[in-house]
């Protein structure tokens, strides 16, 4: 069964049924484990569940001197049918314990095109065998707050590259949103019916990832 999910009998009918006590979903279909066991590790790497990936986040705040340090263990689970590939994500472990909330994530991860280099779009015109995708990103969910950093969902953009299926990941950034408000010009106040400011997310820089098992390795050749 699925982290996080139980099985609970209902006293009306005497039939088991599943509740998942962090988001408070129900369903009577037990559900399906997506990672499983991580198994061998195997010579050729993939965003599958058989490939673990550890990783290592150094985290600074920008009003911060000091950096703090994550380790973890992942692993991802593609979906067929979608293009840009993407899937679901899985952390196994992580040191310090209790830094990043352990198990299938919220969000889901996608391969992405340089958003600052739209050239990478010819491999649509067939001028590459595979789709060139040079990034992957996704979330991790930061589960304690931690050098001026808010708990919740950080961000990563992270060099990608495959070959023959055999996948290497990088270095990227890492940031997180923070909560802003901007004050409405008078103009745009009239126009948007006394609206006197609005709020967004702004990212923010808090740090990088490296992947240890292929960062080292890794190179633009592979393309």
């Amino acid at each position: 069964m699925r982290l996080g999910w139980r099985e609970v009998i209902d006293e009306a009918s005497g039939k088991p049924y599943y509740y998942n006590s962090a988001s408070g979903v129900t369903t009577w279909e037990a559900p399906v484990e997506v990672f499983g066991d991580a198994g061998g590790k195997g010579s050729t790497r993939a965003l599958t569940p058989a490939s673990s990936w550890k990783v290592k986040l150094d985290l600074k705040a920008p009003s911060s001197a000091h950096t703090v340090t994550i380790t973890g263990t992942v692993r991802f689970a593609e979906e067929e049918g979608y293009e840009p590939p993407q899937g679901k994500l899985s952390v196994d472990s992580c040191l310090p314990e209790g830094s990043l909330r352990l198990g299938e994530q919220p969000a889901q991860w996608s391969l992405s095109e340089d958003p600052e280099d739209r050239k990478d779009s010819l491999w649509i015109w067939g001028l590459f065998s595979d789709p060139l995708y040079p990034f992957l990103l996704f979330q991790l969910d930061l589960a304690a707050p931690g050098v001026c950093i808010p708990a919740g969902p950080l961000y990563f953009q992270v060099d990608h590259r495959r070959k023959d299926g055999a996948v290497q990941l990088g270095e990227g950034d890492v940031t997180y949103k923070a909560r802003r408000t901007h004050a409405v010009s008078e103009q745009l106040q009239a126009d948007l019916v006394g609206l006197s400011d609005f709020t967004y997310n702004e990212p923010v820089p808090c740090g990088r990832i490296r992947f240890l098992d292929t960062a080292e390795g890794m190179s633009k050749n592979l393309l």
